[in-house]
């Protein structure tokens, strides 16, 4: 997640620096070819490429609509999985058994560690490269991906530091590990039913937490193995392109500042190059912008700049959850990287 003056039109401009020059050099070829051929390209191709550019426009909102909400439905689900946390330290610092007296301390280490496991373990899962997310782009905005891969949890080294020794076993040849300590979470709280240690109610009650987590883990999932439809990007990226390529035969319609003047045909050329192509340039690079701010939200999970800082909320939540209970010893807060937390 990209954060505050984390974008700068400098850093914009230096992403798509080559889609300038591309751009720049097919206005003068354009402007070169109706100079030297007594034949227009277009005539009067001011009228269609005008209402492609509303139609690409209106494509083009829809599509970053669409986008932009299922990032903030992303967001919202890691949201409500920050309280379900907290809720959940809050009630095995204060569980009782059926006299009254405090739980275990080690069961209660025990249940708080493995919760903390098993957020590690599901943020590593959902930034594994997806065989249907999108192509990773490093210059969007001028930002590239963060290197340090444990922290981030792009390697397994950044799970298997916090699971349980006796958790460790069991989750060998496991497809979803995450979903698994949630079975393992469950065990657990039953175990402790069956032997009394803790009241029925309790029982149920923790059983429901559980439910939210395995909800929460669930949404995510279905999110990160959903790709955004292909459909919708691909038409509204070739939309756009479309109308790049014609804009520029817009700008050499008929409007040369040179006509009357007695002066060589190639300075001529670039005198009206040197007027028209920053306009026609910067038209063409709002919409290229425009359709690249939606391509960087079409998969909120994949541990890009632009993504849902799962990480970040990850050591979030486990130093508010050691904080709270006084279970080891709380992290320090990833710190944002070219200003973006990830």
């Amino acid at each position: 997640m990209i954060l505050h003056d984390g974008i700068s039109l400098r850093q914009m401009v230096k992403g798509s620096f080559g889609f300038i020059c591309i751009v720049l050099t097919w206005i003068f070829l354009l402007e070169l070819v109706d100079a030297i051929t007594p034949i227009d390209l277009i005539s009067n191709s001011s009228p269609p490429v005008t209402i492609l550019g509303l139609a690409v426009a209106f494509f083009l909102g829809f599509k970053n609509t669409s986008a932009y909400a299922r990032w903030v439905e992303a967001r919202k689900i890691w949201g409500d999985l920050v309280n379900t946390s907290r809720d959940w330290g809050n009630v095995i610092t204060n569980l009782v058994q059926l006299d009254g007296t405090p739980i275990d301390p080690e069961v209660r280490r025990e249940l708080l560690e493995r919760h903390i496991a098993w957020l590690n373990m599901l943020a590593y899962q959902l930034r594994q490269p997806s065989s249907n997310g999108r192509t990773r782009r490093p210059w969007m905005f001028g930002h590239k991906p963060a290197s340090d891969k444990i922290a981030l949890h792009q390697d397994p080294e950044s799970w298997r530091k916090s699971q349980l020794a006796q958790d460790l076993p069991r989750l060998k040849g496991k497809s979803n590990r995450a979903a698994y300590l949630l079975l393992l979470q469950g065990e657990r709280l039953s175990a402790l039913a069956q032997t009394h240690s803790i009241d029925p109610y309790w029982h149920v009650a923790l059983m429901n937490r559980l439910t939210r987590l395995t909800d929460a883990q669930g949404q995510s999932e279905r999110i990160k193995n959903t790709p955004f439809p292909r459909q919708v990007a691909e038409v509204g990226r070739v939309f756009s392109y479309i109308f790049i390529f014609l804009l520029p035969l817009a700008f050499n319609d008929e409007r040369s500042i040179t006509i009357g003047l007695d002066i060589p045909m190639l300075q001529s050329v670039f005198l009206d190059w040197m007027i028209f192509a920053p306009i026609g340039a910067l038209v063409c690079w709002i919409f290229f912008v425009t359709e690249r701010v939606s391509a960087s939200m079409e998969d909120p999970f994949e541990g890009d700049a632009t993504d849902v800082p799962i990480s970040a909320i990850s050591r979030m939540i486990e130093i508010d959850l050691r904080q709270m209970t006084g279970v080891g010893t709380a992290p320090n807060p990833l710190a944002p990287i070219d200003k973006t937390l990830i």
